[in-house]
């Protein structure tokens, strides 16, 4: 007795099969998730990056305007005037063309220190100047990154 065989897929053969695609369309749907969160966070370090260096930039401009005559630099109202400014004061010497990402909760402070690492104030030449730029990251992580420069009266 000669009998056909079936030519057709079980509903468990059909079953695990699906299973099978199901798991491998969310691993890959997780690892896409996953990886355009990494880039968003790292597009937004770039940039607050790219801030802390035009606020150090910012820094080095103003510079010029404590310079007095004699060659004498007036270092008491330069460290004054870092010290009064607020992070608003700093993110609006930022130009937003030239940074166009925005990070909505960005908050920039500058720390001025002497060479010695203490805080810095009347006459210490040279200048350790750090700016820092916090902001929660799309993942809800507070991230912080720092650029730091030495300043003369040169």
């Amino acid at each position: 007795m000669n009998r056909k065989k079936n030519e057709g897929l079980t509903l468990i053969e059909i079953m695990i099969a699906v299973a099978i695609f199901a798991f491998v369309v969310g691993v890959t749907a997780v690892t896409l998730v996953s990886s355009h969160n990494n880039l968003q966070m790292q597009r937004e370090r770039i940039q607050a990056l790219h801030v802390c260096r035009a606020v150090i930039e910012a820094i080095r401009e103003k510079r010029k305007d404590f310079n007095t005559s004699n060659e004498t630099f007036n270092w008491e109202g330069f460290y004054s005037w870092i010290n009064g400014r607020t992070s608003n004061d700093w993110l609006t010497m930022v130009s937003a063309p030239e940074h166009p990402i925005s990070i909505p909760d960005l908050q920039i402070s500058v720390v001025c220190r002497n060479m010695n690492g203490n805080p810095a104030g009347g006459t210490d030449n040279p200048a350790q100047i750090f700016v820092s730029a916090t902001w929660t990251s799309i993942r809800g992580h507070t991230l912080r990154d720092t650029v730091a420069t030495i300043v003369t009266s040169r």
